[in-house]
């Protein structure tokens, strides 16, 4: 027999093990051979149908729809798309998604990537990919490091697994990688609050 109590405590119980947090996590990256910005990113889980909607700004506040797909589908996190934007240099954009339902009722938004598009700016790289204990992270270029990076590891939930900072002086970084659990990561890199960096691995 259940009295009042052990009824509360059960519905409690219940309620905290199926809620999921869901993250739809966007990612971006100059080529500055071609121009061009190659994001990708991923949908979430829902009742109804979805669909995406990318949007670009140039300054974080005015936005504008790039690319949408008109088709509504029934989506997970394990559904990806990608999608390059071609663009002027020596800009800066800004890139979010938003996730929408039939009713175009806002589901969802990604979180804001912000690339800049300057022909002589250093580029970071990342190796091995997939890794299995240490992941390095090298900044390509000569370009002097203008302040201190701030480096962040997060899983396809957007929890930070690991954060730390080094000198300016730093051009090659090393990050153990050994405790993650297998799975897909975002490592991301940003210097006097500018992402220059936010990329995807795979821990084996």
């Amino acid at each position: 027999m259940y009295n009042r109590f052990s009824i509360a405590f059960s519905l409690m119980f219940v309620c905290r093990i199926t809620i999921i947090a869901q993250v739809c996590h966007l990612n971006a990256d100059y080529e500055v051979r071609t121009s061009r910005v190659i994001l990708d990113w991923n949908m979430i889980s829902h009742p109804a149908k979805t669909t995406y909607i990318l949007l670009r700004s140039a300054d974080a506040k005015i936005w504008i729809e790039i690319a949408t797909d008109k088709v509504l589908r029934k989506y997970s996190e394990e559904d990806v798309f990608d999608y390059d934007d071609r663009v002027d240099r020596n800009e800066k954009y800004f890139y979010r998604l938003k996730i929408i339902d039939a009713n175009n009722k806002t589901i969802a938004f990604s979180n804001i990537v912000n690339i800049g598009t300057e022909s002589n700016k250093s580029s970071w790289a990342i190796y091995p990919n997939p890794v299995n204990d240490v992941l390095n992270l090298v900044c390509e270029g000569n370009d002097i490091i203008k302040g201190v990076i701030n480096v962040t590891v997060q899983d396809m939930t957007g929890k930070i697994v690991i954060r730390f900072r080094a000198a300016s002086t730093s051009r090659k970084l090393e990050i153990p990688v050994t405790q993650l659990r297998k799975g897909m990561y975002v490592v991301q890199i940003s210097i006097m609050n500018e992402m220059v960096m936010n990329q995807k691995f795979v821990k084996q």
